[in-house]
């Protein structure tokens, strides 16, 4: 699959893409994520009557949520792998540490999948916390998705240490470095909403829960700053 996706993709010219053969550890990669999709979907309760059907088909945008966010880290480890074919020890420990925290995540997201449903429509599914934890649950969310994204900006880093064995050139020495800004862009704001959570909580949990929130909407901004930021600099190494 990953290799059929692979040909399907739009490719800069400009970046030699050394990983358009998947390695056993991007197997084993793509098998923990289908693992971890196919658990989310099993988890599910069989609807046994007409009310429960009902229930059941309103989990569906919270599970799609949950989806697509494990769908968003795997895309982001097939860029990754596509551009840089290498296999050391760091790597690998890496890699390993990246696919045990998506197999963590999955009961966590399937939590968040029941909580959220609950919430917008009102249904009755056994999911028990309490207003003043809610502050914990959005750490707790907060900092699973600080570590992946940390761990993949890990791997770019680590890339770029590299970059005279791997022969990178001007443009995927600059490349290299763009995505690690991205990255530090993508687990600096659910870091910075964990702060920013703990500290209203010593005052209000329903503030730390609001306030813990809005932080994601700076990804709006510091991503528009990053792209275009990303395509000026780029224009220096010639048009696509």
């Amino acid at each position: 699959m990953r290799n059929e996706i692979l040909k399907s993709r739009q490719h800069d010219p400009r970046i030699n893409y050394r990983g358009s053969s998947a390695s056993r550890l991007d197997n084993l990669t793509d098998a923990v994520f289908g693992i971890a999709i196919t658990l989310l979907i099993f988890n599910l309760s069989n609807p046994n009557s007409f009310a429960d059907l009902l229930t059941f088909t309103k989990t569906l945008p919270a599970f799609l949520i949950s989806i697509s966010f494990i769908v968003l880290i795997w895309n982001e480890h097939l860029d990754f792998s596509e551009v840089y074919a290498f296999q050391d020890t760091r790597l690998t420990i890496l890699n390993t540490v990246f696919i045990a925290l998506v197999i963590f995540y999955v009961y966590p997201l399937r939590f968040l999948t029941l909580f959220l449903t609950n919430f917008f429509f009102s249904t009755d599914i056994a999911v028990s916390i309490r207003g003043d934890q809610v502050p914990y649950l959005m750490m707790y969310y907060g900092f699973v998705a600080f570590a992946l994204y940390f761990i993949l900006y890990l791997l770019y880093h680590r890339a770029n240490a590299l970059k005279n064995e791997l022969d990178l050139n001007p443009f995927e020495v600059f490349y290299t470095s763009s995505q690690k800004k991205r990255l530090l862009i993508l687990f600096s704001v659910p870091l910075l909403s964990i702060l920013v959570t703990a500290v209203m909580n010593q005052f209000s949990f329903v503030w730390a829960s609001v306030f813990g929130g809005i932080t994601y909407f700076l990804y709006t901004p510091l991503m528009i700053w990053w792209h275009r930021d990303f395509l000026k600099k780029s224009k220096e190494f010639g048009h696509v």
